[in-house]
């Protein structure tokens, strides 16, 4: 009977850990509904609907915001996405292919997404009518219509390709690195393609950067996600250091590297000390051991002269 229970709990745990490990490779692949505020449509193939909290949205559905209207998205384990008002969002790749290639196209509108640093094999990808933008772990706002798109990096990097006609022109390429901005014009995409020249990189103002950061404070990453997302939110998008602490922290880090510096010096210094007092020392030895066999050898010279001349005077005189 014993056996039997034992055998029923063995196989209960493991399909509890077979559910939890479906469940969490689900939840690694899924785009959900965070948090609705206003008119937000999910149009799919099959037709609209309203969007609702806790939802999957699905490859190939589109998001759209009326004005005053905003979404939340959950993508997978690694990463928020807040789709502004007045936006149109398509979701043309999600999870695809070997590498969880990811692509979201937004035509008019912006967005906000902070994603967890990828693997070299996944890839995230944010489309306009004028760039791509390829992420591998970063925090970043995407602003677009039919005639421009803007780029600004919270953190991290992106690496930007213009677009001509639908196609992403891959011999020009620009990094957008943190606090920096990139915007593209349809106008200038014939002139950037003829030239090759990287596209425009700018600092972002500091006003700019707050402005950003106070439209997404408000966001609540799911449970579900990383802790390096949550920490990457946290940290460097609701609650970045300031000046004052940035230069702060600077300080201390160079009085430790300082005193790091000095205790090395003085562990240098006394390994010195150490080698030159026992270089002295076996100096000394060799000295010592050189004047006692000196004195050995003198002392053994002596005797056998002594020994000498005694055996001299005992020879009887003829």
């Amino acid at each position: 009977m014993k056996r039997k229970l034992y055998a029923a709990a063995c196989l209960c745990g493991g399909m509890i850990m077979i559910l939890a490990c479906a469940q969490k490779s689900q939840d690694a692949s899924t785009v959900s509904i965070q948090s609705v505020v206003g008119d937000v449509k999910v149009i799919t193939d099959k037709g609209d609907r309203p969007a609702k909290v806790g939802e999957a949205v699905g490859q190939g559905d589109s998001i759209k915001t009326m004005e005053t209207a905003m979404i939340d998205l959950t993508y997978g384990v690694s990463g928020v996405i807040r789709i502004n008002e007045g936006s149109l969002v398509k979701l043309s790749v999600l999870f695809a292919g070997a590498g969880n290639d990811s692509r979201l196209e937004i035509d008019k509108g912006s967005l906000f997404v902070t994603v967890a640093k990828l693997s070299k094999e996944d890839k995230f990808e944010v489309a306009t009518p004028t760039t791509i933008a390829a992420i591998r772990g970063t925090s970043f706002k995407v602003t677009s219509d039919s005639n421009a798109s803007r780029i600004d990096v919270i953190s991290g990097q992106i690496k930007v390709n213009p677009v001509q006609e639908g196609k992403v022109i891959t011999n020009v390429e620009t990094v957008v690195e943190v606090n920096k901005t990139l915007t593209v014009e349809k106008k200038d995409i014939k002139k950037i393609v003829e030239e090759k020249k990287p596209m425009e990189v700018k600092a972002l103002k500091v006003e700019e950067i707050k402005q950003i950061r106070e439209e997404v404070k408000d966001i609540k990453p799911a449970p579900r996600l990383e802790e390096s997302v949550k920490k990457e939110f946290q940290e460097v998008v609701i609650a970045p250091k300031s000046d004052k602490d940035a230069e702060a922290e600077k300080k201390k880090e160079e009085e430790r590297r300082k005193k790091e510096d000095e205790a090395r010096a003085r562990d240098a210094a006394n390994l010195r000390a150490r080698a030159d007092a026992e270089r002295a020392a076996a100096d000394q030895a060799a000295r010592e051991k050189a004047e006692a066999e000196r004195i050995e050898k003198e002392r053994i010279e002596k005797q056998q002269q002594e020994t000498k001349e005694k055996r001299v005077k005992n020879i009887p005189t003829l």
